[in-house]
């Protein structure tokens, strides 16, 4: 009787990390193309409210609705499917209930990598600034906790939006963005650079 249960257990575990995967990827996708949930609304027919309870893992689209938002988008379907690369965007988000302890660790994980460089610096961008970075050396990693309004960053081709709480991981060794869509916005970053072989 226990494996009965921990098969269901595992079944919906796994629906509610697609769940959360497809949300994830959709909201990615959607600030990539620059588009607010109004105009993927009126692009899909879908609801507002069905769109917002999918980024936010809740609802179970349909084939059909998957479709429709990688037409939207110009992606395959697999885009809204698929698991993030190993060692690229990393968010957590300051609604989640583990937010606080998680960043601690991951901020703590940064502390331990002594080789190399550690440059922590304040972002500050006012209203709909854009600053471009190029790419930093090979293995070089940003990690960013935003303090105070909205922020997209991550690398060009792979951003993602972040509100005031949210902190943020991702590869420097490709270009890179930060952009403040709407109000000014402030972020700590923290940019390790590893030594040289």
């Amino acid at each position: 009787m226990n494996d009965v249960f921990s098969s269901i257990d595992a079944g919906v575990g796994e629906e509610l990390a697609l769940k959360a995967r497809i949300g994830a990827n959709l909201r990615r996708l959607r600030v990539g193309s620059r588009q607010s949930l109004s105009e993927l609304a009126r692009a899909t027919a879908i609801s507002k409210a069905t769109l917002s309870g999918i980024e936010r893992g809740e609802a179970n689209p349909t084939v059909q609705t998957l479709a429709a938002l990688a037409r939207a988008l110009r992606v395959p379907i697999s885009g809204l499917l698929e698991e993030p690369a190993e060692g690229q965007l990393r968010i957590v988000r300051a609604s989640s209930r583990s937010a606080a302890p998680e960043r601690s660790r991951l901020l703590a994980l940064e502390q331990t990598q002594t080789d190399g460089h550690i440059e922590i610096s304040e972002l500050i961008l006012a209203a709909g600034a854009v600053e471009r970075q190029a790419p930093r050396a090979a293995g070089s990693r940003v990690h960013l906790l935003v303090l105070a309004g909205k922020l997209i960053a991550g690398p060009q081709e792979r951003i993602s939006e972040l509100a005031r709480g949210d902190y943020c991981s991702f590869p420097a060794d490709t270009a890179h963005v930060f952009e403040a869509p709407a109000g000014c916005a402030r972020a700590l970053l923290c940019t390790h650079t590893p030594s040289r072989p």
